[in-house]
């Protein structure tokens, strides 16, 4: 029998969320080949990030969960929910808004390598700096929010969701309608930097 909300902590509850998305206590990819692309091109792979994506790189891209929504009735309360973990070789290029990691390297004070998207519901443009610390801005806020771990970020983007336990220990695949008939999420993809 699966645990109930009450006898998770929220970290043990983000684990989980993580676990479902394909990472692992001791997860270390071979990102050799990214790391001389980006020698061959003089991008700095600094330490920090070379660890982050040696440990997330290639994971699910989103992860999906339900919560209990604040009202009993909600038309929501049966909806899957999505957590993105877009890491991007070239993040800079693809990322929807570019001006938000100039933000980050501006209040940052360090050198930073973007990392691409992550969050909920709006996932916000996410950097690492030289000292490890990973820097998140949402286009809907000002503010860059800093966090020493992924876990912490996540903790803070599911602030006030009340997560459905079961569906942290199901499979991360979910069938949902689109334009063109039910589609399985999220689309595996091979790890990019690898």
């Amino acid at each position: 029998m699966k645990p109930d909300t009450h006898e998770l902590g929220r970290r043990e509850q983000m684990i989980l969320l993580l676990k479902k998305a394909g990472w692992h206590e001791g997860r270390h990819v071979d990102i050799s080949g990214f790391e001389r692309r980006c020698k061959e091109a003089g991008i700095d792979l600094f330490d920090s990030a070379k660890a982050f994506l040696q440990e997330f790189s290639g994971i699910d891209d989103s992860v999906y969960f339900k919560y209990h929504p604040d009202e009993p009735d909600c038309r929501f309360a049966d909806d899957w929910h999505d957590y993105t973990f877009n890491f991007i070789p070239d993040a800079l290029a693809e990322i929807s808004r570019p001006e938000d990691y100039r933000i980050i390297v501006s209040f940052a004070g360090e050198d930073c390598f973007c990392l691409g998207e992550s969050g909920y519901y709006y996932p916000a443009v996410v950097a690492i700096g030289r000292s490890g610390k990973l820097y998140f801005k949402h286009d809907y806020e000002d503010t860059v929010r800093v966090f020493d771990t992924l876990l912490d970020s996540m903790e803070h983007e599911l602030d006030g969701h009340d997560l459905v336990i079961p569906t942290l220990y199901e499979k991360n695949e979910v069938l949902l309608p689109t334009l063109w008939g039910k589609r399985v999420f999220p689309v595996k993809r091979p790890n990019p930097f690898v």
